[in-house]
């Protein structure tokens, strides 16, 4: 049923419509299919890679031959921003007025879904993008950000290593990046951050290790993307034999940059979005069992990362919270979720979707946002503690 929507610059339609549209309850009754909506920038964008809509595409499948919603299938619907900020406009009213989605699934919109979603009361369920818009919408259902991440791995890495100054590498202007991961530094007591900031083109790394090396800290990390970019950086840092911790998240982060900085045997310190051990957590093996069953080839590149692995989480515990309910549109899951207060999943820490608001305008509802201590060694990802932690919180790491 997955449906890929390639398309970008489609005709805006009125207010009226888009309003009239909202009234619909949204999930015709009648139909056999559960459409869901899923905007993200898939090419023509520095930003743009293809991970996110395989696994959406791999969970689909798997909700659908587990007995689907109820009865129904789920339908997934991408469209593909282009990294253009038209068309997320577009592609939002596209899904909501045609397409009748009951919901935003995952994806990294940017500004301009969260009005339209909000005007068609369509709840915007576990989106990783840290536009104002869309982390403020109270119909963002948001159990990880990627600006978070920031933070909560150079909160891990200061409490490990303990470092009188740090550098974190960042894309200039990224102010959601650039300050939580100074916010993470700040509540493990480091207060000597240089912040060395880099253009999204950049394609030699060696300067920027050159600069770092000048900085002379004691740790150094970043987050920079699309993943292999971050691979990019990592290697110009070992070939130029820059030795001290490296302080990371994994919010960006693919297979190859795993190899890189274990063959290298640098320490390191990795802030895990989620419980990313089969053997100690179930969802994460029905990760695994889903990417070997449905991607044998092992096109999905990125399993690690991050905004992949929680568009995978989205797809999934949408159609879990769904069966929950008697009737599936976007009225009813929306009042589903606006109450949840007790949401759960393994892989994360419980969360309250009730919760609005919190002391950090960056990163806001930080009460449900938390992650796993963690590190690269052996041609892996290791979980040091099956305990969530929070930056946020200043609670204990290991």
């Amino acid at each position: 049923m997955f449906t890929r929507k390639f398309r970008a610059g489609l005709i805006g339609l009125s207010a009226l419509s888009l309003l009239a549209a909202g009234c619909s309850g949204g999930g015709d009754s009648d139909s056999d299919t559960i459409n869901v909506g899923f905007i993200a920038p898939l090419s023509s964008s520095p930003s743009a890679f293809q991970d996110p809509a395989l696994v959406a595409e791999i969970a689909e499948k798997a909700v659908n031959d587990q007995g689907g919603i109820n009865g129904k299938k789920l339908n997934v619907i991408v469209y593909d921003t282009k990294g253009q900020p038209a068309n997320v406009i577009a592609g939002a009213r596209k899904l909501v007025n045609e397409d009748d989605v009951v919901a935003f699934i995952g994806g990294n919109s940017g500004d301009g879904l969260a009005e339209i979603g909000k005007q068609a009361g369509v709840v915007n369920w576990f989106p990783m993008g840290c536009a104002a818009a869309d982390v403020s919408n109270e119909l963002s259902m948001i159990a990880a950000l990627n600006c978070a991440g920031a933070a909560q791995g150079t909160y891990l890495g200061g409490a490990r290593f303990k470092p009188k100054k740090a550098v974190y590498v960042a894309y200039a202007g990224n102010t959601p990046y650039i300050e939580n991961a100074k916010l993470g530094y700040r509540n493990a007591g480091v207060d000597d951050v240089e912040i060395i900031e880099i253009a999204p083109d950049t394609t030699d790394y060696a300067p920027v290790i050159a600069k770092i090396k000048a900085a002379n800290p004691d740790v150094w990390g970043g987050m920079i993307y699309t993943p292999e970019k971050l691979t990019a950086l990592v290697q110009a840092a070992v070939d130029q034999n820059l030795r001290i911790p490296l302080v990371l998240s994994n919010n960006v982060m693919e297979d190859a940059t795993i190899k890189v900085v274990s063959d290298s045997g640098i320490p390191n310190s990795v802030a895990l979005e989620k419980g990313e051990d089969a053997a100690q957590f179930a969802t994460w093996k029905e990760y695994e069992d889903q990417l070997a069953k449905y991607d044998p080839e092992g096109k999905v590149k990125t399993p690690h990362d991050g905004s992949v692995s929680t568009d995978w989480l989205a797809v999934w515990t949408f159609a879990q919270e769904a069966r929950k309910l008697d009737t599936v549109d976007r009225d009813t899951f929306r009042e589903h979720t606006q109450n949840l207060t007790d949401f759960q999943t393994d892989v994360l820490h419980d969360i309250d979707f009730t919760i609005q608001d919190g002391p950090v305008l960056i990163a806001p509802r930080q009460a449900n946002l938390w992650a796993f201590a963690g590190h690269i060694a052996d041609g892996k990802l290791h979980v040091d503690d099956p305990t969530p932690f929070s930056a946020f919180e200043k609670t204990q790491v290991q």
